[in-house]
């Protein structure tokens, strides 16, 4: 784990699967009574990293920090404002409609809320299915073979693959999503905050599911959450994300161990130990979070900062590695 650019992109262990640099997605956005035009929102912001074969890279941060965009735009399921995302050395954002359905193959997600994903008129069977056929893969009898294939590998039966989608529980259906995802075989899924919805007893279901499954195929997960004991649990390496940035980037472990930025101690200080006795010191963060439409200058973070310096308001930290394979966007770094 070596080398990055200012932006963000952090080498991993083996040739890049995955090479996201310098994502922007900017909305245009109309306020006041008069419709007049105020400046973009900035929900990603220049944000690069790469995903190894086989590695699961975690993106952390608050609700509203631009994650769920970040995976949206990686898939273009989103068109992005600016940047480049290459999967397996194919340019994904200058693909055009043939380039991107094959790619689409290689690349699925698993969405934070199922049943919002799957058509409530269509068994989960034929949900699965679907994406086969769509790509050329399978005809109809074959498809439904291998959907029920799918999802016995992940804990669902063949009767429960003729359910409508109302007739599972919440686990079941975040298996359902699983399987439309292997179904196609892909190299690369995004999990968009996959078990938020779900218990903690069935969190711990799912999220070793996603680690066998991982094992068995090589499959490169980037895992999108805001519940950092999870994060700690399946990522190998953990991108921190504030306000369309990634402010921190590290090996798990180390990033979990000595964190070395303020927002990711802040966030690391709210996370439940299973010891009293290990207990935290809670870091409130005080102040106001920047809106994404205003004019930015310096730190983004400063205004909440219990370590901000004078300078962090003025001027902006660069990204850069504050020891080998940790990056952070900090001074106090220096």
């Amino acid at each position: 784990m070596g080398s990055a650019t200012a932006s963000g992109a952090t080498a991993t262990a083996g040739p890049a699967l995955l090479e996201v640099t310098d994502l922007v997605k900017h909305y245009r956005v109309r306020s006041g009574g008069s419709m007049a035009r105020s400046g973009p929102l900035r929900a990603v912001d220049g944000v690069s990293f790469r995903v190894a074969a086989g590695e699961t890279l975690g993106l952390v941060g608050e609700s509203g920090g631009g994650k769920t965009t970040v995976g949206l735009s990686v898939l273009r399921l989103i068109q992005p404002s600016g940047g480049s995302v290459t999967f397996e050395g194919r340019d994904v954002l200058a693909a055009g409609r043939t380039e991107m359905k094959a790619l689409r193959q290689r690349m699925q997600i698993v969405f934070q809320d199922p049943i919002g994903a799957l058509d409530p008129r269509k068994s989960v069977g034929d949900s699965v299915a679907e994406g086969l056929r769509i790509q050329g893969l399978a005809f109809r009898s074959q498809s439904r073979q291998r959907a029920v294939e799918v999802l016995d590998r992940v804990g669902l039966t063949a009767a429960q693959a003729r359910s409508l989608p109302h007739e599972l529980s919440g686990g079941q259906l975040q298996r359902v999503g699983i399987a439309r995802a292997l179904a196609l075989d892909p190299r690369l899924v995004v999990c968009d905050e996959p078990v938020s919805a779900l218990d903690v007893s069935i969190q711990a279901q799912i999220i070793n599911l996603l680690l066998d499954l991982q094992a068995e195929r090589g499959l490169a997960y980037l895992f999108i959450a805001h519940d950092l004991a999870l994060v700690r649990h399946i990522s190998d390496r953990v991108a921190v994300m504030y306000l369309g940035r990634i402010v921190e980037s590290a090996p798990a472990g180390e990033l979990f161990d000595n964190p070395a930025h303020p927002y990711t101690r802040a966030l690391l200080s709210a996370v439940p130990t299973d010891h009293p006795a290990a207990a935290r010191q809670r870091i409130v963060l005080r102040g106001e979070i920047p809106s994404a439409t205003a004019p930015q200058r310096g730190c983004p973070f400063a205004p909440r900062c219990p370590d901000a310096m004078a300078k962090c308001s003025e001027e902006t930290p660069e990204f850069k590695e504050v020891a080998p394979g940790r990056w952070a966007a900090c001074f106090l770094n220096d």
